[in-house]
């Protein structure tokens, strides 16, 4: 393909809105794409509408299978009136492509299917499998997200992959490690009352203060004892507070939201038991009715810094790249989070052509980059899998 068929992928891609899921307008055309270029693909779906996408090179006889995956999903863009172009416009001025999706993550999942069908085009011969998994949910589900890369991994698809490159926003950095989250709300049930007899109801706030409280201690000793060599400290933030319904009632119901992200030295296992602790403390402390709900339970993942995948992209990024770039660990999360847990053998690599405007008004992908990450994902597929 030309550089201008390239753009012209992705643009096509930009404009199918997949904000708040939808991902099945996104997966038929994936699919179409590597018909065009006789690749072995399907959808599966997960939820109606919304189906992940799976496409192979090669055989994988020598026990190597390299993934690239991306999701397919985009945030919501809030107020559109507020961009300087549509949103899904995928306008291009100054060498750059704007529009939802363009840096998270669609410019990282067009970039690997034009590597995969460019390699199919030349004949490439792939000593193993390469393969291109497209998720669902990834941005869009409110609670415990990533159930597209929950369904590769219940379905076995997950289970072989000795290496996976995850094509979110690092601006071409290559990132060996992430960190995993927790998100949880916290529930307390309270007895409604007129305010002027507070001694005829329960306030559902005040047993939440001092959860909150001690929460903060237990938060405190969590930062200050433990820290990653590559990922820091553990980062903890309560996000969201609702209590009450209006000034003269005793509040018979309150709720505590926290994202707490976490490091390979905090098992999240550990922290939620120890969150339980506190809960039941309180409640008895209190008389409280104080409950937990986990809204998400995502694994930090790492790399060995040495593996032959990371040494491979650095050395494809190297060569095709142009410019300065880091190896390091990142603080947010991908699908890898869930897939690792159905094969903690695989080494991940977050490494994607995206910046830090992901999420933002006016989010754009610098159009070179993109050009090159094709080449770069390609160049580390025949390395890999030489």
């Amino acid at each position: 393909m030309d550089n201008q068929a390239r753009i012209d992928f992705l643009s096509q891609l930009i404009q199918i809105d997949t904000a708040g899921g939808f991902e099945d307008r996104v997966a038929t055309v994936l699919q179409s794409f590597m018909k065009q270029h006789d690749i072995s693909c399907r959808l599966l779906p997960v939820m109606p509408g919304r189906s992940n996408f799976y496409a192979q090179l090669g055989t994988g006889k020598n026990g190597k299978v390299l993934a690239f995956c991306g999701h397919q999903d985009v945030v919501k863009t809030e107020d559109p009136a507020m961009w300087h172009f549509p949103p899904f416009s995928a306008h291009i001025e100054n060498g750059r492509m704007y529009g939802r999706g363009t840096a998270d993550m669609k410019g990282g999942l067009a970039a690997m299917a034009i590597a995969l069908a460019e390699l199919k085009d030349a004949g490439v011969t792939l000593n193993g499998k390469l393969e291109l998994l497209g998720t669902v949910a990834e941005e869009s589900s409110k609670i415990n997200h990533m159930q597209g890369a929950q369904q590769f991994a219940k379905d076995g698809y997950v289970d072989n992959i000795t290496a996976a490159i995850f094509a979110e926003p690092t601006n071409a950095d290559i990132a060996y490690a992430h960190k995993g989250s927790i998100t949880y709300r916290i529930d307390s049930i309270g007895k409604a009352a007129h305010s002027s007899r507070p001694d005829l109801g329960f306030n559902a706030i005040t047993p939440l203060i001092h959860f909150y409280q001690e929460q903060e201690q237990y938060f405190h000793e969590l930062v200050t004892q433990y820290e990653s060599p590559v990922l820091g400290k553990a980062v903890p933030v309560v996000t969201k507070i609702n209590g009450g319904e209006q000034l003269n009632a005793v509040p018979d119901h309150a709720e505590l939201f926290v994202k707490l992200r976490t490091i390979p030295e905090t098992d999240n296992d550990d922290i939620i038991a120890h969150l339980k602790r506190i809960i039941d403390y309180v409640n008895d402390q209190d008389h409280a009715q104080l409950s937990l709900e986990i809204l998400g339970n995502k694994m930090a993942v790492t790399t060995d810094r040495n593996a032959e995948i990371v040494n491979i992209a650095q050395h494809a990024a190297d060569q095709l790249l142009g410019r300065d770039f880091s190896v390091r660990g990142i603080a947010f999360g991908t699908d890898a989070s869930e897939m690792s847990k159905a094969n903690s053998d695989m080494d991940v690599l977050v490494f994607g052509p995206g910046n830090a405007t992901a999420h933002k008004i006016d989010e754009y992908i610098d159009l070179d980059l993109y050009l090159k990450m094709i080449d770069i994902y390609k160049q580390i597929a025949m390395d890999y899998l030489k």
